[in-house]
């Protein structure tokens, strides 16, 4: 009997932990389009073209305390970079596209400004990521020739680096949340077998709901 107490008791307990923790948990969507380069190790961004990307997925946002939570998310990116190149008086356009799954883990402070009102806050965030290669090409366009070329097997399988960016976020009546948020991702590893200097670098805006 005694036995059967503890077990019951141990299970309630299990019970009410995972709804408390269920009720930490919010869920949303967001998107972002985000101008994208690849540069060197020390360079935050570089001079050459910048290439339009994309980001597009879902996030869980796990509550620590009452101003601090864990965010983790799953999106597909577009990265990569635009080159051009002149030689005797003709353009050549090199476009790099590079595709991942990424998988950020953020940590993330919210603040209140009375001044805005009392459904609007305030968040910075940073954290590391990681990105799984799905696609690789580049398009050369040299006059009315478009020439493409897969690079799948000169591209490094695996992307790291971190996020670090701050939003705004609008309560909404049926609790949800409008948000929008300034990123910026900087790469730590090379992105290219050949040019073992290039890291993914990016800035974007996203915008989001919270369920």
């Amino acid at each position: 009997m005694k036995t059967k107490i503890i077990l019951i008791a141990g299970l309630t307990m299990m019970i009410i932990s995972c709804q408390t923790m269920q009720s930490q948990i919010k869920y949303g969507i967001h998107a972002s389009g985000n101008l994208e380069t690849q540069a060197a190790a020390g360079q935050l961004w570089n001079n050459v073209e910048l290439y339009q990307g994309f980001l597009i997925g879902g996030f869980a946002e796990y509550k620590t305390g009452e101003k601090f939570s864990l965010q983790t998310e799953l999106n597909y990116q577009k990265k990569g970079r635009k080159t051009s190149t002149t030689f005797e008086g003709k353009e050549s356009i090199v476009r790099r596209e590079v595709n991942y799954i990424t998988i950020p883990l953020l940590a993330k402070g919210t603040f209140h400004d009375p001044g805005l009102g009392e459904k609007v806050n305030l968040s910075l965030f940073t954290g590391p990521y990681i990105g799984f290669l799905t696609s690789a090409y580049s398009n050369m366009k040299a006059g009315n020739a478009t020439t493409p070329i897969d690079i799948d097997n000169q591209t490094e399988k695996t992307d790291f680096g971190m996020v670090f960016g701050g939003g705004i976020s609008y309560k909404l009546n049926n609790g949800g949340a409008i948000i929008a948020e300034l990123r910026y991702q900087l790469g730590l590893v090379k992105v290219d077998k050949q040019d073992t200097d290039l890291r993914n670098k990016g800035m974007g805006i996203t915008l989001g709901y919270r369920f």
